[in-house]
């Protein structure tokens, strides 16, 4: 895979520099509102971002001071039954796909984060808030229920609370999103960049090798039994410490050296 291989479309956009790609959503004048071409587009990006080695780490983020407003409603009203599934399991491979891949995925989370936009945020590996972002589900509202963001918003916040912000359809402010775990961290706006740079630096600056195994047994070991789990994570353990990069670290920090990894 080539950087000009990547897919594109008009209302995502992305750009790759020191390691760190960086994907918006670029729909501003829909409050960044998710169209199906967006959301094939969005998913099949992220896919083929863990297959590019100049990418280490990916930012999803939303542009004009907005994360994204979810499904824009207008474009799946009238569909027909056959449609409207379609439309729906386009929401879910785009959910799905941050666990799919090995590199880890940041949601960079500025203003609004509605209905699918606070799904894309739970289903990141983590997520990062502008003081000021808001989240919510306001789908019951409209009479219908967010089937396909719960089980990402559920593994984030436990079921009881995923519940509560779907049957409730009320708005969460950054601070509680913190306080539920929906987020990683709430940071000031003057901060904000910086903290996004020093979190993405810090992974791009990791073995490569050594991030995306942790990421790939974690993701396998959050929905398996504790001792199943446990078992499987020794295994994973004993690879990792067998990797040249893991031989390069424990060398250097013997030596009081910063490692230099070589991805193997």
């Amino acid at each position: 895979m080539k950087i000009n291989d990547l897919p594109t479309n008009e209302d995502i956009q992305c750009e790759v520099s020191e390691g760190i790609a960086t994907v918006r959503i670029s729909r501003p004048e829909r409050r960044n509102a998710f169209t199906n071409a967006m959301y094939r587009s969005l998913s099949d990006l992220i896919l083929a971002l863990d297959r590019l080695p100049e990418a280490r780490c990916i930012v999803v983020r939303g542009t004009a001071g907005i994360f994204s407003s979810g499904s824009d409603i207008a474009h799946f009203l009238d569909l027909g039954a056959a449609e409207r599934e379609a439309h729906f399991q386009l929401v879910a491979d785009l959910l799905t796909a941050p666990a799919r891949i090995a590199k880890p995925v940041i949601a960079a989370v500025q203003g609004l984060a509605l209905g699918g936009g606070t799904g894309l945020a739970a289903a990141c590996d983590l997520a990062i808030a502008e003081e000021g972002a808001s989240f919510g589900l306001p789908e019951i509202g409209v009479g219908l229920w967010p089937c396909t963001l719960l089980p990402a918003l559920t593994r984030a916040i436990g079921g009881r609370k995923a519940y509560e912000l779907a049957l409730l359809g009320q708005r969460i402010n950054a601070d509680e999103a913190l306080e539920l775990g929906l987020v990683n961290r709430v940071v000031p706006a003057g901060r904000f960049e910086a903290e996004l740079a020093d979190v993405a630096g810090r992974i791009v600056a990791s073995s490569p090798v050594v991030v995306q195994m942790g990421k790939r047994a974690f993701q396998q070991a959050l929905d398996t039994e504790f001792h199943t789990a446990t078992r499987f994570m020794g295994q994973v353990m004993a690879l990792n410490s067998a990797t040249e990069d893991a031989k390069r670290g424990i060398s250097a920090f013997m030596e009081r050296a910063r490692p230099e990894w070589v991805g193997r």
